[in-house]
């Protein structure tokens, strides 16, 4: 209830990704299930120091690494891509402890006291803090020399930068084509995966099916393939996802009168946006 401006993101994002069939008291509950959802991530990333050798398997299950050899491969690639849903920082951790610690690229933060504080306890599983600059360059020498990266990847970006336009929710949104990028230079594997909170109060991160892409897939379709990965996860427990990031930061100028209804208010229109989205027939 403190967070006015990021309630109503998240109202507004519910309204265009489940129109009437999400009813207004069923938004304002999974609104504030986000909300909760996030909160325990961000405070068990301050109790991640716990998170030892022997004890994090009291607290973390895994589930999906027997089903495909490249988990374990020390000469296989695979790009692990996640979403801000459920618990994105102890997912990075089950990752170190099960399959391989790797770099982390540097956040910055509008406070720069607050950088070193998440620096320090994203690593404490093993992972490498690195800056952002020249950071694609790292990725791809350890992509290709058969490392594994993960990356969080359900954020909408301006259409200035490098994006393609996919659809999320049914709606146009951009995003970043960096696991195409990746994959096409080093021939990585891509491997959606989610870490969910359990009944008993432990997490379960689970690493799903790698994604089939198809023989000369497009950036755009290949991102969407990643994309809709996400969305049935999120469908299947929306209270999970992180509702108060503006997702649409963008709509179309023109189009389907009921589907541009459907855009939050937030969204603006900008040309650098159209061009973007395929022409319809």
């Amino acid at each position: 209830m403190l967070d006015a401006r990021g309630r109503a993101n998240a109202l507004e994002n519910l309204r265009a990704a489940f129109g009437d069939a999400c009813a207004p008291a069923e938004r304002e509950r999974i609104a504030k299930a986000s909300y909760q959802n996030f909160t325990r991530t961000m405070l068990s990333l301050f109790w991640s120091p716990n998170l030892t050798d022997g004890r994090w398997k009291q607290v973390l299950r895994i589930e999906g690494l027997d089903d495909d050899s490249c988990h374990r491969d020390p000469a296989e690639p695979a790009l692990y891509f996640c979403a801000h849903f459920g618990n994105f920082e102890w997912l990075s951790h089950a990752s170190a402890f099960a399959i391989a610690t790797g770099p982390i690229i540097f956040q910055r933060f509008k406070n720069p006291l607050l950088g070193p504080v998440f620096s320090r306890l994203r690593a404490v599983s093993g992972h490498e803090i690195i800056p952002q600059e020249r950071a694609l360059i790292r990725m791809l020498k350890l992509l290709r020399a058969g490392g594994k990266f993960g990356a969080l990847t359900d954020l909408s970006l301006d259409p200035r930068h490098s994006t393609v336009a996919i659809r999320c929710f049914g709606l146009w949104t951009s995003v970043s084509p960096i696991l195409h990028a990746l994959r096409e230079r080093t021939g990585s594997k891509l491997i959606p995966c989610e870490c969910v909170p359990q009944a008993d109060g432990a997490y379960l991160a689970r690493y799903l099916p790698a994604v089939a892409v198809p023989q000369d897939a497009t950036a755009t379709e290949i991102t969407q393939l990643c994309w809709n990965a996400i969305e049935r996860s999120i469908r299947a427990r929306p209270e999970l996802w992180l509702w108060a990031y503006k997702q649409w930061r963008f709509k179309p100028s023109h189009g389907d009168p009921a589907e541009l209804g459907r855009y939050p208010a937030y969204a603006n229109t900008a040309r650098r946006f159209d061009r973007l989205i395929p022409a319809q027939p």
